[in-house]
């Protein structure tokens, strides 16, 4: 039996993506292991007696990453299409990570008196204080998928997110990434989202992906609860569904509203990050 190296340790490695798409259809027992020896040079044969499977085993699931356009193929060779990082390399850019997030949230706090102003010309708040939806409204809205659209937009420290196109989601477009660490690595909150039935309506959840080592249970229930009544439940509006669920809703007029916030706040964070002279980033 061949001796398993201790950086493949399942407990190190981990993988994650941000964008549109599910390449976690295409993943199979022991997958993140092979893109990890392929990454490091192993041969086949190796990885066959490394991981002991067989080699039909390895194949099919070499066949499934190649589908998920995770791995490409060159002079009979196999490569991850993506970023993998060491452990020491991932030590450097979480340090470095905490570094521009004191500096965001700086510049944030700079910009809060607007913030405050423009959530106050919403209608809903005249039922809920920036304080109750400010998770959301800055949190995911503000500091996650707005500052990421103006930094692909500006494309001085981003490029767009890869097009990753696989049978099931031929219009799949992410950065996806593995590293050697642990949970806290991949940094603590995220934003899902589904699209609903109508038109330029959908149901958002952020907060913490890991909770105490394991998936945040309460933001999982919710997700579950929503699939579950639209499945079985005939709701006429959305206003119906965030009734079942007891969650706040967000006007059309209040979505554009906060739209616009959202990209003024974030070109002045982009533009704090630019005089900062940070190291220019690509796509993974």
């Amino acid at each position: 039996m061949m001796y398993i190296p201790k950086i493949y340790a399942t407990s190190n490695i981990f993988l994650s993506m941000a964008g549109s798409g599910n390449p976690w259809d295409y993943f199979k027992a022991s997958s993140k292991l092979t893109l990890r020896a392929l990454h490091d040079g192993y041969s086949l044969a190796e990885i066959q007696k490394l991981f002991q499977v067989s080699k039909e085993e390895l194949l099919e699931k070499i066949d499934l990453l190649m589908d998920a356009n995770l791995l490409r193929k060159e002079d009979h060779k196999y490569y991850p299409t993506f970023l993998i990082v060491n452990e020491e390399e991932t030590k450097k850019t979480y340090n470095h990570a905490k570094e521009i997030g004191r500096v965001i949230a700086d510049e944030l706090v700079k910009n809060w008196e607007t913030i405050e102003e423009d959530f106050d010309k919403l209608n809903i708040s005249k039922k809920y204080s920036i304080k109750d939806l400010s998770l959301v409204l800055v949190g995911s809205k503000i500091l996650d998928i707005g500052l990421l659209e103006v930094l692909v937009k500006d494309r001085t420290l981003l490029i767009p997110a890869p097009n990753r196109p696989s049978p099931k989601r031929p219009d799949a477009k992410y950065y996806f990434y593995m590293i050697d660490g642990k949970t806290e690595h991949l940094g603590k909150y995220g934003e899902d989202e589904t699209d609903l039935k109508w038109e330029n309506w959908t149901f958002v959840t952020f907060g913490q992906n890991i909770v105490n080592d394991k998936h945040n249970e309460p933001r999982e229930k919710l997700e579950e609860k929503c699939s579950e009544i639209l499945k079985h439940q005939l709701l006429e509006k959305p206003e119906d569904l965030a009734l079942e669920l007891n969650i706040p809703i967000l006007s059309r007029e209040d979505s554009l509203a906060w739209k616009n916030t959202t990209k003024k706040v974030a070109n002045c964070l982009l533009l704090k990050l630019k005089k900062k002279n940070f190291y220019n980033f690509t796509a993974i």
